[in-house]
């Protein structure tokens, strides 16, 4: 895979034009920026200009007291429902109005300029969803259990069809989770079974579930297979994402660390997520089982320095691709290897050659090591990261990016914008429904324009998504990993379910997970916030998997609610557009203290 072609830089012609012109360079100042038609001119997102109305499409029935109505409007025209004015309304025509519902049939008749729309809310039943076809098959990823415990299978179909799971060569009947009145409404089906013996660990392939309806009968495969460990034997998982959390309890309560992508491990007890041999609980998603039989064990024979560009890398040579405990504080870098031995004969002399560190600190403890890189203050830590190439355990200590003066301070700083979504996943969808821009439009037009406005101010920009592409969330983080990203900015859009009044939720929130993180996810939820006249939710931390990386401040935007007509009207303008990608740039500037 080539990034350089996957991540090339989306420089508009607008804006190589607008530079050759001699175009200002951009006042440092929040708000001096004279560039709109530059930053602004690849974008050009659908709203519909007209009246329609998008929730409901057509006359519906619901058992709720109240319904949240959309739809879009000529702005430029008086909007009225029932003959009063509805208020409120984005820039760009789109609307939501709250309505309470009498028993019976309820009438709405809106009107803008020469066209009218009329729907019926009845209050009584809500119209039944039907569907034809098994859904939620489970599992939708490879997952593990012993020998003789049992083996849950589920899945979503009609309401009133017969449902059998197959798996191992063992059929099932799956049994109806509730009686509906409605014949054909989603209704989960589901059974347990209880494994049989085996030798070591088997994959039992995919569970296949067979339905019969309406007299005709179709067959689905889970996604996931199932994997079987015999009972005197040990369950060993891969991590297969670039990143997964590890947390205190199965009730997820507590983070303890980020696992990396290769490490593994053995499994002392299954639940609803894996329990881990060297502590904690990882997500069953997180991992992959694997069949055979690991070295866990790592004796480290050598250990390497090398100083690169954009900072220095260990490499501990070893023989597994071990469990590991990090973390980084104004003093030192923490790093506990799991099942490690052998590092603490080259302790001295580790440092040798270092402008991070000027000592490590190796100790053993039952099996593991643990080392304290001592920080000299020659350069200053930005972050790091933890790698594997067979047996090989890989440190990366990075170096704090150095900012330049005059109109392109941010000159050798690399800032990786992720658009959020894309392809067959659209993200949330907004005011106008699958007729509007979406949110994966939204992300990649705001992406483009950050990556034009922080190359004005001198910064390689790497995009993560330059079409729209289906891109998972372990290519999106190698991408940034690969070009040592100094900041990871991704841009998504909020929404809540239509049950409230929408006109009054809204704002923007930036979360992160990484304290390093922190500053850059407070200082732009603020920024884009000011910025665009919305409200400031604050910096929240979470483990969303691309707030992950520890080598480099990395956070999710909220911009905004796409369920919010203005917040929506706003984020699909130039203007709304333009002004985040002001507040993304200045934000930057901040937080690298320029």
């Amino acid at each position: 895979m080539k990034i350089d072609g996957m991540c090339r830089k989306l420089i508009s012609t607008a804006l190589a034009a607008a530079l050759c012109a001699g175009v200002a360079a951009p006042s440092l100042a929040a708000g001096g920026y004279n560039d709109f038609d530059a930053i602004t001119s690849h974008v050009n997102l659908k709203v519909p200009a007209r009246l329609t109305l998008t929730r409901p499409e057509k006359d519906v029935s619901t058992s709720a007291a109240a319904y949240f109505i959309t739809g879009g409007s000529d702005p430029d025209e008086k909007l009225t429902m029932n003959g009063e004015a509805v208020s409120g309304r984005g820039a760009r025509g789109s609307f939501g109005v709250l309505v309470a519902l009498q028993k019976g049939v309820n009438t709405f008749v809106f009107r803008n300029g020469g066209r009218s729309e009329e729907i019926n809310i009845t209050r009584g039943a809500d119209t039944p969803v039907t569907i034809t076809n098994i859904r939620s098959a489970v599992p939708s990823f490879d997952c593990a259990t012993y020998s003789g415990e049992t083996i849950s299978l589920q899945c979503t179909a009609p309401s009133g069809a017969q449902v059998t799971a197959t798996v191992g060569g063992r059929q099932v009947a799956l049994k109806q989770a509730a009686a509906t009145a409605v014949a054909g409404v989603p209704a989960t089906f589901s059974a347990k079974t209880t494994a049989g013996e085996v030798d070591g660990t088997r994959n039992l392939g995919p569970v296949t579930y067979t339905m019969t309806y309406k007299g005709k009968t179709s067959s689905v495969k889970s996604a996931g297979s199932v994997y079987l460990t015999g009972s005197g034997s040990r369950l060993y998982v891969e991590v297969k994402n670039v990143a997964a959390s590890v947390y205190k309890d199965a009730a997820a309560s507590a983070f303890i660390e980020t696992a990396k992508g290769g490490a593994v491990d053995y499994v002392t007890e299954v639940g609803n997520m894996y329990h881990l041999s060297t502590g904690g609980w990882i997500p069953k998603e997180s991992v992959q089982p694997l069949e055979e039989q690991v070295n866990i064990r790592n004796r480290v024979s050598d250990v390497s320095f090398e100083q690169a560009g954009s900072g220095e890398y260990y490499t501990f040579h070893g023989t597994a691709n071990t469990m590991f405990r990090a973390y980084m504080d104004g003093e030192k870098l923490y790093v506990k290897l799991f099942n490690t031995t052998g590092i603490a004969d080259y302790e001295d002399g580790m440092a040798d050659g270092s402008d991070l560190f000027d000592a490590v600190r190796v100790t053993e403890e039952d099996g593991d090591t643990v080392m304290q890189f001592l920080r000299s203050g020659s350069r200053r830590l930005w972050g790091y990261d933890i790698s594997y190439d067979d047996g090989d355990v890989i440190l990366y200590a990075k170096y704090a990016p150095r900012v330049s003066g005059g109109s392109q301070p941010l000159s050798g700083v690399t800032i990786a914008v992720d658009a959020g979504h894309g392809g067959a996943d659209p993200g949330a969808i907004g005011i106008p429904g699958t007729g509007g821009a979406m949110e994966k439009d939204i992300t990649l037009a705001s992406a483009v324009a950050v990556q034009k406005r922080l190359e004005s101010l001198g910064a390689k920009v790497v995009l993560c998504r330059t079409g729209d592409d289906d891109v998972d969330m372990n290519k999106r983080m190698q991408i940034t990993l690969d070009n040592r990203a100094d900041l990871f900015i991704s841009l998504h859009c909020n929404s809540l379910a239509y049950t409230k009044d929408m006109n009054t939720i809204g704002g923007t929130e930036v979360y992160y997970f990484e304290p390093i993180s922190k500053s850059l996810a407070s200082t732009l939820s603020a920024n884009v916030a000011g910025y665009t006249g919305r409200t400031n939710r604050g910096a929240k931390q979470s483990n969303y998997r691309v707030t992950l990386n520890a080598f480099a401040p990395s956070v999710l935007v909220e911009m905004g609610f796409v369920t919010n007509p203005t917040e929506y009207d706003s984020m699909t303008s130039r203007n709304g557009i333009y002004q985040t990608a002001n507040a993304i740039g200045d934000g930057v500037l901040a937080v690298l203290g320029v």
